[in-house]
């Protein structure tokens, strides 16, 4: 009887198996399908540090049975055996949203482990589209350059790991001079001027190699700092993106530690970059033109902060003072963040149709090169439709170089913290002395005049909440805030005795975002912001939030001029 025992138990573990898989088959019809862009490694964890367990290539899919709550890591379901895929190495066809969460490590044979991958040495290195004043590429004078070519798109991180911040992305079509390769991880560092130290790293296994990775030099690096300070531009005064200018670097050491100090705030609140719970933080001094960035290039739902987009596209439709009732949208669409309302002006913006309106909402971003906003469809209102039912709006998905993978953000409304913020500037400067890019990209469709009707409906927004609750009581700013379940924001030019600002804060949470956490940090953001560039008439302490029901009649009540002044042939700068 002992002999058989083995058999019997082999068979019934193959038996078992072979109903696993077939159960997995059936479930894997309504899952996503992952297919390789090119190739793509499989491993036997989330991470490169996990041995290499096989490979798939483009031509066939396979079932996404699990994903990473940590790393952008995809568990695959292949015939004989499961494996783990970088996501940024496949296509996805469908959204991730009903994929369990999984952190398994797979167990594999030492026969399954495959060998290590021979870098690629392709053909003569070309320039291409390699940036040219970029840090200059190693290797000894006359030596051959090696550049990498992302094999479809390959993200760009601040450094060798997919723990590293993502600070951009590379096209393929465009190739990049290598500065290093690390001697541990399958990662090179290579020329990025999109990024203020003009270099990143990229995985190996997304981009295609031209040149023999031999002759760079190699580290063994680990520590990298972290990327929480990123100036950006001086002041824009071309309607070129914001991101085509030269960067310079924060010269002014207290805007330096406010941003650092911000950081680790953040930090505290387990707001933390790349994970489920994540902030942005966008800070400009408006008399320099110094800035920085906290947690960068990250999409988030607009929610009703898209509201500033749409009040510039609607002053630059327009070309006369806004009538009452048009001004009496404005208050409602800004103050009390009403839908109803903004669909109205969007319908006049579009001429009678809506639709037409969001499209000019989104043209006027993207010609400002703030290609990062974009309104897809009106905004929901809930109302009943009587009669026959209008055409459903069409879905155009926007293309953006945000990150939007840990944000979940809107398809249809989308922004990011840098994108609010240069625009708050520039209304700013537009309606200072007529400068900056909004003059320089609709020189004959906004005036001065307008952007200060502008900053008037928006200072108007007093919520008792969010940043305000971090400024003086009688502090002068125009702000626009906003919030849905998971995301909250509050972008504002504040106007303070020692020098004027801009502050915008966007904050998500996974599920859901509680609103007296958020409110209150974003008050203790303003007012650590406030109080550095008034360090002599400093807030001692955050009020705390008291948010009133919103109404025209609140609205005329605590602003009895607001309409009128809209009106008004001209209006004075506010100081």
């Amino acid at each position: 009887m002992r002999t058989c025992a083995l058999p019997r138990l082999s068979l019934m573990f193959v038996s078992f198996m072979l109903v696993l898989l077939s159960l997995s088959a059936v479930f894997g019809q309504d899952l996503p399908q992952a297919e390789a862009i090119q190739r793509a490694n499989l491993r036997a964890g989330p991470g490169i540090s996990y041995p290499i367990i096989g490979e798939i290539v483009k031509g066939t899919r396979y079932s996404v049975i699990g994903r990473s709550a940590r790393f952008p890591w995809l568990l695959l379901q292949l015939p004989d055996r499961q494996g783990w895929v970088f996501k940024d190495l496949v296509k996805i066809t469908a959204s991730l949203a009903a994929v369990p969460y999984t952190e398994q490590i797979l167990n594999v044979n030492p026969t399954d482990v495959a060998p290590s991958a021979t870098p690629f040495a392709g053909g003569a290195p070309i320039m291409g589209t390699a940036p040219a004043q970029a840090p200059e590429a190693p290797g000894a004078p006359g030596a051959a350059v090696v550049y990498v070519e992302a094999i479809d798109y390959a993200n760009v991180r601040f450094g060798p790991g997919i723990d590293f911040p993502r600070i951009g992305e590379i096209q393929r079509g465009e190739r990049y001079a290598v500065l290093r390769r690390h001697a541990t991880f399958l990662w090179l560092e290579i020329v990025y001027p999109r990024y203020v130290t003009g270099r990143g790293w990229v995985f190996r296994d997304t981009v295609n190699v031209f040149g023999d990775l031999s002759s760079v030099p190699s580290t063994d690096e680990r520590i990298f700092g972290t990327p929480i300070l990123s100036p950006t531009p001086p002041m824009v005064v071309t309607a070129e993106p914001f991101w085509s200018a030269t960067p310079r670097s924060s010269t002014n050491p207290a805007l330096s530690a406010l941003a650092e100090s911000i950081y680790n705030l953040l930090l505290s609140r387990n707001f933390v970059p790349f994970t489920r719970k994540q902030a942005s933080v966008f800070l400009m001094d408006l008399q320099t033109g110094e800035s920085v960035n906290i947690n960068p290039n990250v999409a988030y739902s607009g929610v009703s902060l898209i509201k500033v987009p749409l009040l510039v596209a609607f002053f630059r439709k327009a070309f006369l003072a806004p009538t009452a009732q048009q001004a009496r949208l404005m208050a409602e669409m800004i103050i009390c963040s009403e839908n109803l309302s903004s669909n109205a002006l969007l319908e006049m913006i579009g001429e009678g149709d809506e639709y037409r309106g969001v499209l000019y909402v989104t043209e006027t971003m993207q010609l400002l090169g703030l290609k990062n906003t974009f309104l897809a469809r009106s905004f929901f209102t809930g109302a009943v439709v009587l009669g026959p039912t209008p055409t459903p709006q069409p879905f155009v998905p926007v293309p953006i170089l945000a990150d939007q993978s840990y944000t979940n953000p809107d398809p249809y409304n989308q922004t990011t913290a840098e994108d609010l913020g240069w625009l708050l500037a520039n209304l700013y400067y537009c309606a200072r002395d007529g400068s900056g890019a909004l003059r320089a990209a609709f020189p004959q469709e906004l005036t001065p005049v307008e952007c200060r009707r502008m900053i008037r409906v928006l200072r108007a927004n007093r919520i008792n909440g969010l940043l305000e609750m971090g400024l003086p009581p009688d502090a002068l700013f125009a702000r626009k805030h906003g919030w849905a379940a998971e995301t909250h924001g509050d972008a504002a030019i504040v106007f303070t005795p020692r020098g004027d600002f801009v502050l915008t804060v966007l904050m998500y949470d996974r599920g859901w975002l509680e609103f007296e956490e958020s409110s209150a940090l974003i008050a203790e953001i303003a007012r650590q912001t406030y109080n550095a560039f008034n360090p002599e008439q400093p807030v001692p302490a955050t009020r705390k939030t008291d948010i009133p029901l919103c109404s025209f009649d609140a609205i005329t009540a605590l602003d009895p001029t607001l309409i009128s002044d809209l009106q008004l042939p001209d209006l004075p700068f506010p100081r």
